[in-house]
């Protein structure tokens, strides 16, 4: 059986262009708030609304996100079987990145976390901004009760300048254990990972065809779980959202598209 979680980043496009002004590459409520609606509505129409979307925070936009216009948004999610989760973009694009730095990472994950459960809301998933993940960000996301991390692109190395932003060399291709010592290998801590199966804006539908068919020969020896990433941004163009609901349609035909209720179901039931 193959099992996928839908997943959103809830970033905007100016955020990662340093070349731009502080002021242009702050989020603006009229642009974001109609693009989180067409996020619920394609969900709705094609999966029945099980996704998860990855509440942003970073420098920049640290509790904006929590204004009470996106609350409500984050709630309609979840009341339509949806989850939200925490995005943490601890960097200033192509300048800085601090996914290492302890002490930056907790104030930034509890304080959100705290926030977006004081108005009512169940954030159990993780993501890094980049996809950039640490073994010191493990005992973070346990204290805070996040159960699921989905940061692991397998294979991914990716460099800014001399900066390591991400690094996922030799991490398994499917759900496991993350390890204190190293994220990329199987361990006995509390949070589970949940790599990254179909990444939309940058692989292909026919590259995404052949993968899911193997896949589905590979879910004969053992349960799959991987998760299926799109961005806010993209839910601006007319082609990048037909691209998005062809391609949830597609793994649909070989795969179920589960919530996060679902996956601890699922994974319980396994024994993980």
């Amino acid at each position: 059986m193959i099992n996928l979680v839908f997943t959103i980043d809830g970033d905007w496009d100016e955020y990662f262009n340093p070349h731009l002004s502080e002021e242009e590459r702050r989020p603006n409520l009229s642009t974001l708030l109609p693009l989180i609606d067409k996020e619920i509505e394609l969900a709705s129409s094609v999966i029945d609304g099980k996704f998860i979307h990855f509440v942003h925070t970073s420098p920049r936009a640290r509790d904006f996100f929590l204004r009470p216009e996106f609350i409500k948004c984050w709630k309609k999610i979840e009341n339509n079987n949806g989850n939200v989760g925490v995005h943490c973009h601890e960097d200033d694009p192509r300048r800085a990145y601090y996914f290492n730095d302890s002490g930056k990472m907790k104030r930034a994950i509890s304080s959100f976390t705290k926030g977006l459960r004081e108005a009512g809301l169940n954030p159990f998933s993780y993501r890094g901004g980049y996809l950039a993940f640490s073994p010191k960000t493990i005992p973070i996301l346990e204290e805070n009760k996040i159960k699921f991390d989905f940061s692991c692109n397998p294979g991914r190395h990716l460099f800014h300048g001399n900066n390591l932003v991400s690094d996922w060399r030799n991490a398994p291709t499917n759900y496991y254990q993350l390890d204190y010592q190293d994220h990329r290998r199987e361990g006995n801590s509390k949070v589970i990972e949940i790599p990254l199966g179909f990444y939309i804006e940058k692989e292909s539908i026919y590259s995404i065809w052949k993968k899911i068919r193997r896949l589905k020969k590979d879910s004969k020896q053992g349960m799959i779980i991987l998760s299926v990433l799109a961005h806010t941004f993209e839910f601006a163009s007319v082609i990048s959202r037909f691209k998005i609901k062809f391609t949830l349609n597609l793994l649909k035909r070989y795969a179920r598209f589960v919530n996060v209720s679902e996956l601890e179901q699922i994974i319980g039931g396994i024994g993980v």
